[in-house]
């Protein structure tokens, strides 16, 4: 038979009516695909060129999802951090309207400020153990460990370990001397003068660091010497009302002034601190002034030194660099056959120690410790080529001096019978607020939380620049596999006329024969 038309069986560079029947079906097949997926192809290799784009912007789309996942996990991270240096900074804050004179002894012979101390160190150490997800935000890389151990295991002794209250007595009976004056020496009256001076070098007691005199046939002369000391007297009568002023040096590094003034005999009223009387010849005004400067010192010893002395052993206690010992009085650590003979040794301390004492003493902070940058202990990567640092150790600066103001005021205990005990607590209480409330404390935990609130920063802005990269990459990636349906439709319809006419050709042929072609 011979061909007819495109249609033959055979023919060369024509297809065969089969092959284009199936074809168009294919076609057919896709077309309905494409209108129930919406996708111009089930596969990167059906996309052509666009196959490419494709798998480009669909990594940009992981990597953003990746990147939210990131910022999903570390926000209420950094965003807790801030919310506990922030409450940190307001307890300290707080105790800027303490009282340092109100003295009410509670049963617990403490006072009402102090209590509330307490409970204020219990929930700054709550904060600082913060844990999110099983992980300790102030504890450095040590994320498994909670960084700061509890109130009461930080005052008390932990077997051979002394805690706060006993680093505190030691300092303070090293600081007192034997004799309770400071660890200065008041000679007994020669002639018409006096001598004050240090018992040794070293960092306890009274330093004497002033002498100022305005009265009349006075001898003031020093500081001089080594160790340092003044002397102190007369070559007449004064008048009543002169004084003479001895600077002193705390431990903690306060100064503290005893004002010895005349007082007219006349006078009959009680002496106040640093007060004596004329007496009838100078020597006697001499012996009197000593005696007032003698009961002075042992006064301010037994307050001002006693505070300064506890604020002193916290620093020690708490502000230890990393890989050091913390301090403690030379000698604490020795064999007495007495207690007696251990108090003895103390009082008689000349130097600190910092060797074999971490052994002996309770750490407060037990997270990681590392002399790099506490941020750097946690970081994440919020964006390509952009990360942030979050990381913090309990024992940063701002929060250390929290925690050490508030443990040492809270340590102290106060006794009714105590005649000092009013004006001790009131030097303890003004140098906690002083502590608390000063600048630098105020500065470290702002400094904190700045950090936080960059990285915060850092997260939200990355975030943003997400939500507009992911739309673009939506986009292109939809421009390149995606379909409009309405076309699709289009489509279909005019392969199924195409297909229609086409079966209706086949059937038409597959009844034509020569006869009926004649």
């Amino acid at each position: 038979m011979s061909s007819i038309g495109p249609y033959a069986a055979s023919g060369v560079g024509r297809p065969s009516l089969t092959r284009a029947l199936t074809e168009s079906r294919g076609q057919l097949d896709d077309l309905l695909v494409q209108l129930s997926t919406g996708k111009v192809s089930q596969s990167y290799a059906g996309l052509g060129a666009g196959a490419s784009s494709s798998l480009a912007m669909r990594s940009r789309l992981s990597a953003i999802s990746s990147f939210g996942a990131t910022a999903s996990t570390v926000t209420p991270r950094i965003n807790l951090m801030a919310t506990t240096i922030t409450r940190l900074d307001d307890i300290a804050a707080e105790y800027k309207l303490t009282d340092p004179n109100e003295y009410t002894l509670t049963s617990g012979s403490v006072t009402i400020a102090q209590s509330q101390a307490s409970v204020d160190l219990q929930e700054a150490i709550s904060a600082l153990n913060l844990e999110v997800g099983g992980r300790h935000l102030f504890s450095g890389r040590s994320t498994d460990v909670k960084p700061v151990i509890s109130a009461d295991a930080m005052l008390s002794d932990d077997g051979a370990k002394a805690g706060l209250r006993t680093v505190i007595s030691e300092r303070k009976l090293a600081d007192l001397g034997a004799d309770g004056r400071g660890r200065l020496d008041v000679s007994a009256l020669s002639g018409s003068s006096f001598t004050v001076s240090e018992e040794a070098s070293g960092p306890f007691g009274f330093k004497i660091s002033s002498l100022s005199s305005e009265m009349t046939n006075a001898v003031a002369s020093g500081p001089a010497g080594s160790p340092p000391g003044i002397t102190l007297g007369l070559t007449g009568q004064p008048q009543a009302g002169e004084q003479i002023r001895v600077g002193l040096t705390l431990p903690d590094g306060s100064t503290e002034t005893v004002t010895l003034t005349v007082k007219d005999p006349a006078d009959t009223s009680a002496l106040g601190e640093g007060e004596f009387r004329l007496g009838a010849t100078a020597a006697e005004t001499a012996e009197n002034m000593r005696t007032s400067f003698d009961a002075a010192l042992k006064t301010r010893a037994s307050t001002d030194l006693v505070a300064a002395s506890a604020m002193q052993a916290g620093e020690e206690f708490f502000n230890v660099a990393p890989g050091a010992e913390p301090a403690r009085v030379a000698g604490f650590d020795g064999v007495y056959a007495t207690d007696a003979d251990r108090v003895a040794a103390l009082q008689s301390a000349t130097g600190l120690t910092s060797t074999g004492t971490a052994a002996r003493t309770v750490s407060w902070y037990v997270g990681e410790t590392g002399s790099d940058d506490p941020r750097k202990t946690a970081a994440a990567t919020v964006d390509e080529g952009v990360g942030v640092a979050y990381g913090a150790r309990a024992n940063e600066d701002g929060p250390r001096r929290v925690i050490q103001n508030l443990a040492v005021f809270s340590a102290m205990t106060f006794s009714t019978g105590d005649a000092d005990g009013k004006a001790r607590y009131s030097a303890l209480a003004g140098r906690t607020i002083e502590r608390l409330g000063a600048s630098e404390t105020a500065t470290d935990l702002q400094t904190m939380a700045v950090d936080f609130a960059s990285a915060a920063s850092t997260i939200t802005a990355a975030g943003k620049r997400h939500a507009i990269a992911k739309d673009m990459a939506q986009t292109a990636v939809s421009g390149v596999e995606d379909v409009s349906k309405e076309e699709v439709s289009l489509k279909i319809l005019a392969l199924q006329t195409q297909l229609q006419a086409s079966y209706q050709v086949t059937a038409n042929l597959s009844q034509l024969t020569l006869v009926n072609f004649l």
